[in-house]
């Protein structure tokens, strides 16, 4: 029987809380371990900002497209499992490879076109129009911007074109803030002096 003056047992409610997101930690050890839930997460985290990245070097009409850079930086993160014990940061590695594959193609394609301009050049040049004009001059920055030291030129498509915070950028590189803010102003003024040499910018 129950007590006439005991007070009714409600019951009670359990909380479930939030899951946390994993870090990019927890997952490069999961993916190393073997979990293939790991990389699918990886993917989906990265794929849509590296593609993102990729597109700063220009590559969409390029024989290979940012698409297949970007599959490409995560055919070889699968290929080289083995060898990602040592990686301290999965974005920077990451980025680090899309560079360096968008970079070698930004290579490949101005030799061919400078071939394809040798042999298609016409005896009689005609002024270009206006838009034309503009055309070449945001690919001459884009050329030297590409030909700057590798830590310069990387931390100025981050902040420029990306629009990433130094922390941001810090977190990508590896990088301190405090060197993120010295390479992009190492790199802004190298980037105007070429400029200039280039007759973009006026002395």
């Amino acid at each position: 029987m129950h007590d006439a003056g005991a007070l009714p047992v409600r019951p009670v409610k359990l909380e479930r809380t939030a899951k946390q997101p994993s870090t990019d930690e927890d997952l490069l050890e999961r993916h190393l371990r073997g979990e293939p839930a790991a990389f699918e997460e990886i993917l989906r985290r990265y794929e849509t900002p590296l593609l993102r990245f990729v597109r700063r070097y220009r590559l969409d009409s390029a024989r290979n497209g940012a698409q297949d850079i970007v599959q490409e930086v995560f055919l070889r993160f699968l290929r080289e499992r083995e060898r990602l014990g040592s990686v301290r940061n999965l974005g920077s590695w990451l980025y680090c490879v899309a560079r360096n594959l968008a970079v070698d193609e930004v290579r490949k394609e101005a030799r061919m076109e400078r071939r394809e301009e040798l042999v298609a050049a016409p005896e009689r040049q005609e002024p270009p129009p206006p838009a034309v004009e503009r055309r070449e001059v945001w690919g001459i920055v884009q050329e030297k911007l590409l030909g700057l030291p590798e830590n310069q030129r990387d931390v100025l498509i981050l902040k420029v074109q990306e629009g990433k915070s130094y922390r941001e950028i810090a977190d990508v590189t590896g990088l301190s803030t405090s060197n993120v803010g010295y390479l992009i102003h190492q790199g802004l003024k190298r980037l105007a002096r070429e400029l200039r040499i280039a007759g973009v910018l006026e002395c």
